[in-house]
């Protein structure tokens, strides 16, 4: 399978990128370990990204001197926002399946999925080399990123279970995975903030 033809048709016309994919075959135990290294690999780069900018700012470095906003800019931290978001993601989808009178697999869902994650890495990339130049280029290429997600996701989605509609699949799953995802993030830094502060005595 061509590795170039796939970024360019998840770049240009994702519609087309599950008739592209069909000749792969993947287990789902392929698919949990595909986002468990999507995940790795995405909050490595964020986290170096977001604390060289960060630190680029007096005064966002000393908000990195508060202990307990430093943690989110841990890499670790950011390794379980990552899936946290592909969870969502997934789960959101899942949820609109059952609207649909088209069945997809878990495994056909999931590989489609993480390939648009895996080409996120091209914005990734480029947002890196935009830092040479200007702070606001790399906010811009940020900005672009989670708009072409969105829009490239939608048509996936609209064409494995015969959504009419990108727009309204796009709206609903932003917000549904907005939701999802705040939802789960609140529980996982309650979760952090008892262990981290929670058994701390105030002096």
């Amino acid at each position: 399978m061509n590795f170039k033809q796939i970024l360019f048709v998840s770049l240009k016309k994702p519609a087309n990128l599950p008739e592209t994919l069909s000749p792969l075959k993947l287990k789902l135990n392929t698919i949990v370990e595909g986002a468990f290294f999507v995940a790795a690999t995405t909050s490595l780069l964020n986290s170096s990204l977001d604390k060289l900018i960060f630190r680029s700012s007096e005064n966002a470095s000393k908000l990195l001197e508060n202990n307990s906003l430093s943690v989110i800019f841990n890499p670790l931290s950011m390794f379980a926002f990552e899936l946290i978001f592909i969870i969502s993601v997934m789960g959101s989808i899942l949820f609109f399946s059952n609207f649909s009178k088209q069945k997809v697999s878990v495994e056909e869902l999931g590989k489609n999925v993480l390939c648009l994650f895996l080409v996120t890495f091209v914005f990734k990339f480029a947002q890196v080399l935009s830092l040479v130049f200007s702070f606001d280029l790399y906010y811009i290429l940020r900005f672009f990123e989670l708009l072409w997600f969105i829009w490239a996701l939608s048509y996936v989605v609209s064409i494995l279970y015969k959504f009419k509609s990108v727009l309204l699949t796009a709206f609903l799953g932003a917000v549904t995975v907005s939701l999802t995802m705040g939802s789960l993030f609140m529980i996982f830094v309650s979760i952090l903030q008892y262990f981290l502060i929670g058994n701390q005595s105030n002096v």
